[in-house]
């Protein structure tokens, strides 16, 4: 018996709250382990995915978007429209971060756009041009990037903030891209039509 009550008088108390706690916590854990959640995301598919593109604009052709369905944002940078939320948002949450990221072109129409491919061509590096009237920058749905140090390089602290952020702007950098700055909009969805940013971000301008 004494025994007994010495065991009792010196184990630790338990408290069922706290390992209540650490259960949940591991069961919110691994939920996010297989969803592939992002905080804020609101979305059960990784925002970054190489494989998404940016949907084309319905009645419109590529490159020769009206001004009703644009946004100036600066001389450098004009957008499609429900962009332009997803886009200032996400510049001003990099500059929270100490990183200034702006737009050195976004917007591109057809003639902007066999200039580049031209251009591009004659250096021995067609691929960093889409054929006329197929590139994302004529949806005004890409952009290319720099940061305080210059156009982004895939070790820039721009770029490197871009892959840890850019996803919960609706923002992507596609597969088969060897251009650290070219980011592309898929905050509608996509081609692949699962990540979504909020609607308020899609009607800001």
């Amino acid at each position: 018996m004494s025994v007994a009550v010495l065991r009792r008088a010196t184990a630790p108390k338990r408290n069922p709250l706290s390992r209540l706690g650490l259960l949940m916590i591991a069961l919110f854990a691994a939920v996010l382990a297989v969803s592939g959640c992002t905080a804020g995301s609101g979305s059960s598919i990784n925002p970054i995915n190489p494989a998404n593109r940016p949907t084309s604009i319905m009645g419109y052709t590529n490159g020769q978007l009206p001004a009703s369905q644009l946004y100036v944002v600066n001389s450098n940078c004009t957008l499609y429209r429900p962009s332009v939320g997803s886009f200032q948002g996400m510049i001003a949450a990099a500059r929270r971060d100490g990183v200034n990221l702006s737009a050195a072109e976004c917007y591109r129409d057809y003639a902007g756009q066999v200039f580049e491919r031209n251009y591009w061509c004659s250096v021995g590096i067609c691929a960093n041009a889409a054929v006329p009237g197929t590139s994302n920058h004529g949806w005004g749905k890409a952009v290319d990037l720099r940061d305080q140090n210059g156009s982004l390089t895939f070790n820039s602290i721009g770029y490197q903030w871009m892959v840890a952020h850019a996803g919960e702007w609706g923002w992507n950098h596609p597969g088969g891209v060897n251009e650290a700055w070219h980011w592309e909009w898929v905050g509608d969805g996509g081609t692949m039509h699962g990540y979504g940013i909020r609607v308020d971000l899609m009607t800001w301008a």
